[in-house]
């Protein structure tokens, strides 16, 4: 199971956030990261944003992705959407 923190950041501060899941045990990583991407966008009512290299790696050496204006095709009321990775506790 795959658990991403997604939070919208308005002025350093944290003005939605929800945690979404992929409970689905066949899919690799990657593709449980982007359905969970999609919940995320889905309850924030934001359409999906474009993932660039840049996003690649930060997934990659942090686990931890910061979407900017430059991801999204429509104007964003916000600063900020941060995608974490969280950990399972088991």
């Amino acid at each position: 199971m795959l658990r991403v923190w997604g939070l919208i950041r308005k002025n350093n501060k944290i003005v939605k956030d929800i945690v979404a899941r992929c409970l689905e045990d066949d899919l690799n990583e990657e593709d449980a990261l982007h359905m969970c991407i999609q919940e995320i966008c889905y309850e924030f009512d934001l359409q999906r944003p474009l993932w660039f290299p840049k996003n690649q790696r930060e997934y990659e050496d942090y686990r931890r992705i910061v979407l900017t204006q430059d991801n999204f095709m429509e104007p964003i009321d916000f600063d900020t959407l941060e995608l974490e990775i969280l950990e399972d506790d088991d």
